[in-house]
């Protein structure tokens, strides 16, 4: 296999101030949509263990994830509040929007142009939902920075052999963030591009793909004892062993196009609609005027998608939305590209391009803050939870259901552990849940071990400690397929 060109290939190099610019307009983009969240971010149950450094319980993900990159961010000794975790992964995935959109569009490209493709990138719907993760996924995104930041300074064949080393490490952090580095290198103006060409592309990636799983296997098997990546059982595998199997795990795939249909439009169908008839317009427009520009990001995602389809159909977990994030890198530049592509035609055709991509854009920011309003209900609560608790060295006492919480329901709560975690964080102090382990709450009163009578919670500061009662009465199903701890 050869990565030679037919030419010298030269990196897009305008000056640091174009780069420099549209990282920054990614960057407030970024903490404008998530404005009600930068005080006080939301945290999933099973990141808490990143913002706490608690090591020990996150040590299980290795064995069922292969997340040894995160788990050595976890024994890290310097621990920043949340906020501060926020900002610093806000600020990597703006660095990474900032050199794609810098790459494929070119550094002489308007800013508003770069400003625009980063965004649309960056405020998808898939990638909103995994920033709730950020406490964990702070080091995963600073090996991409670090690429991405990379490829706006060396050459294009440089780059591609630096994957040989960013794809395990990326792996190791969050399994779809090798495909982001792919969609680095698919997508840079400067490549000369060519059938040969993308072979070769897509060749070394997979070999640095199949590096990175047996890199995983060995580190779990030399300190697992296990040669592999079991699924845990919270995932509910079913590993395909026969064609009825297969069938059935096949099945899961059209689940999952069917829920990220919705989900990428924010669960408006309209959206829908108009983005696909946007894409396809993209692609035939750029595909028009140059094939190999429209053919690099198709052949990304298909590539991305299908080893993440093998994965469903051989273990048969079911698949969130959320790990079709990295589509959206392709989604995005080609947009820009058709924005490019109709300004060149002049008249009328620039202003509609200027226009659509601008509305793209726009109305990502607008949902995404309103998402960002939405998911801090339950931080708002918590705290006037704790304002009402006396201060004192014993446990928190929590007692009921979080599923009779509305502010739960519309954060999106996935587990007890999600009330004892946040407590912890505004208060130190260890959170006992009784419907977790009741011989610990026995002591109680028994009106108090059975949690609020009414819809509403009560906070009670007894001598034994305080305690939160939630109500008894659940107002929503609680979630499948979700971890139990850390």
């Amino acid at each position: 296999m050869t990565l030679v060109m037919d030419g010298p290939v030269v990196a897009p190099r305008q000056g640091a101030w174009p780069l420099a610019a549209t990282i920054a307009v990614a960057f407030f983009g970024l903490l404008i949509a998530a404005v009600f969240q930068l005080p006080d971010p939301l945290i999933r149950h099973d990141d808490y263990p990143a913002l706490f450094g608690d090591a020990e319980t996150y040590y299980v993900k290795t064995l069922t994830e292969g997340r040894w990159v995160n788990y050595l961010w976890h024994l890290r000794e310097t621990l920043l509040p949340s906020w501060g975790n926020y900002l610093i992964y806000n600020a990597l995935w703006a660095v990474v929007l900032g050199c794609l959109a810098h790459n494929a569009l070119g550094g002489e490209a308007a800013l508003w142009r770069k400003g625009a493709v980063a965004l649309i990138a960056g405020l998808s719907a898939p990638a909103l939902l995994i920033s709730l993760w950020f406490n964990t996924l702070i080091p995963g995104m600073a090996i991409l920075a670090i690429y991405a930041l990379a490829t706006t300074q060396l050459s294009d064949r440089t780059c591609r052999w630096l994957l040989v080393p960013f794809v395990p490490l990326a792996l190791t952090a969050y399994t779809t963030y090798p495909f982001f580095l792919l969609a680095l290198c698919l997508t840079r103006a400067d490549a000369q591009r060519s059938a040969k060409d993308l072979t070769a592309l897509l060749g070394l990636f997979i070999l640095c793909f199949t590096l990175a799983m047996a890199s995983i296997y060995t580190l779990n098997y030399l300190f697992h004892g296990v040669f592999g990546i079991p699924m845990a059982e919270w995932r509910m595998p079913n590993p395909a062993h026969d064609l009825a199997s297969l069938m059935e795990n096949m099945g899961l795939i059209g689940s999952f196009l069917i829920s990220s249909a919705s989900l990428v439009s924010f669960h408006f169908l309209p959206l829908t609609v108009f983005q696909m008839a946007l894409f396809g317009w993209a692609v035939w427009l750029v595909g028009k005027s140059d094939p190999w520009r429209a053919i690099y990001p198709l052949a990304g995602i298909c590539l991305g998608m299908g080893l993440i389809f093998v994965q469903t159909i051989k273990t048969g977990i079911t698949l969130p939305p959320r790990v079709s994030g990295f589509v959206w890198l392709y989604y995005a530049v080609l947009l820009g590209l058709m924005s490019q592509e109709l300004a060149a035609r002049g008249a009328g055709w620039g202003r509609i391009g200027r226009n659509l991509l601008a509305f793209v854009a726009l109305i990502y920011l607008a949902f995404n803050v309103l998402q960002h309003r939405d998911v801090t209900a339950w931080q708002a609560d918590s705290r006037r939870m704790v304002a009402q608790i006396t201060p004192a060295d014993g446990p928190i006492y929590v007692s009921g259901t979080y599923l009779s919480l509305p502010s739960g329901e519309k954060s999106g709560l996935q587990h007890d552990l999600s009330v004892a975690f946040r407590l912890t964080q505004l208060t130190g102090r260890d959170v006992v849940i009784c419907a977790m382990t009741p011989e610990a709450c026995a002591h109680l009163p028994e009106d108090v071990q059975a949690g609020a009578s009414g819809a509403q919670y009560e906070v009670r500061n007894l001598d034994v400690g305080s305690v939160i009662m939630l109500s008894a009465t659940p107002i929503r199903e609680a979630a499948h397929n979700i971890p139990d701890g850390g």
